[in-house]
């Protein structure tokens, strides 16, 4: 069942009516050239808006979305959102986020350590969200519960808009075009249009372009451990129920070895797996594990009868590259492209 957006409206017309009450003090006059280019931008938002659309919780509830206006005051609650609205130039509206999973790109670095960290994101807490009055919080599905930053709609009868990532939605069955319909929306949302969209056409391009280069392949796909957290021969893994990273390695001609994701896997487990490849996810909560997991993985005696080891066919990847659910997922699957088939030119 849909839900309609409470009270943003109503905070919408209050926020006109402060910012003419405010705005009432004497101003140079404008140009013409000023006073074409306001009205041109004035009609362009008055054209988009009001904007609908379906924010989702995680167990695919929707609850619709109406705002009169670009909202003006951001939270994100992940990284993969705040490195998107920091590429349509986004950055000045973000007033608050959560811990990064993973070092983010050198041209962002500096806009994105100027947000204000709140918490990580396993601990953000709905009062805190509140306090700090956003028109809208982004970022994945399985933050907004009650427990965490609030539902939808408790964000929503607190007067706030939320978008969830379609490419975060763990109800039904996601793809790398997903992320592509991301991109397209929050362009909408933020009146980021064509940005956006130029953004999204050049990603779908890479895309084709990684595909077309591996349609020479045949026989059998690869089989893949996308592996997590390894210590002492234990290790957790993500399965084919994460479905973006499904379809990512379908496209790359390759197949996930675990059906269902899960931590306290074996020596015994990975043996029997027998994977191809394994791809080696890092991210801030298993740092001090993660930095030598690949090396303590290709020396131990156990594993040396699994293909991937003994082909020594391990790779590492960003947590925020592969399972994040953004812009940076193409990169990873480029990067996984030229590992898996190096003899292959792209």
């Amino acid at each position: 069942m849909k839900k309609k957006l409470k009270g943003y409206q109503a905070a919408a017309a209050l926020c006109a009516v402060v910012f003419f009450t405010v705005g009432c003090t004497a101003k140079p006059a404008k140009t013409n050239q000023e006073t074409e280019t306001s009205q041109t931008q004035e009609q362009t938002q008055a054209s988009d808006f009001p904007l609908t659309y379906t924010a989702y919780d995680l167990d695919g509830t929707g609850h619709e979305q109406t705002v009169n206006q670009v909202p003006d005051k951001i939270i994100t609650n992940n990284q993969s959102s705040t490195e998107l609205l920091l590429k349509l130039g986004l950055g000045d509206q973000i007033i608050a986020t959560v811990l990064k999973d993973n070092p983010t790109t050198d041209d962002l670095a500096a806009a994105y350590d100027a947000i204000p960290v709140m918490a990580d994101k396993r601990d953000i807490s709905k009062e805190k969200i509140v306090g700090m009055e956003p028109d809208i919080v982004v970022g994945r599905v399985k933050s907004f519960t009650p427990e965490t930053l609030g539902s939808v709609s408790d964000l929503n009868d607190m007067g706030i808009a939320v978008y969830t990532q379609e490419s975060t939605r763990m109800d039904q069955e996601i793809t790398m075009d997903s992320i592509l319909g991301d991109i397209e929306q929050v362009g909408k949302i933020f009146d980021k249009k064509d940005q956006a969209d130029k953004m999204a056409e050049e990603l779908k391009d890479r895309l084709t372009a990684t595909e077309n280069s591996l349609k020479s392949l045949d026989g059998e796909p690869l089989k893949v451990l996308l592996m997590v957290n390894y210590q002492d021969g234990t290790f957790g893994g993500y399965g084919n129920n994460a479905s973006l990273q499904k379809d990512l390695l379908k496209r790359l001609h390759a197949v996930n070895v675990l059906d269902k994701g899960g931590s306290g896997l074996s020596a015994e487990n990975l043996i029997s797996m027998n994977p191809d490849v394994i791809v080696y996810v890092k991210g801030t909560h298993n740092e001090e594990n993660d930095q030598n997991a690949v090396e303590d993985m290709l020396s131990n005696e156990m594993f040396q009868s699994v293909k991937a080891i003994e082909d020594e066919k391990v790779m590492s990847v960003s947590y925020n590259d592969l399972m994040g659910g953004g812009y940076r997922t193409f990169d990873c699957m480029e990067e996984m492209a030229d590992f898996f088939y190096p003899e292959i030119s792209r």
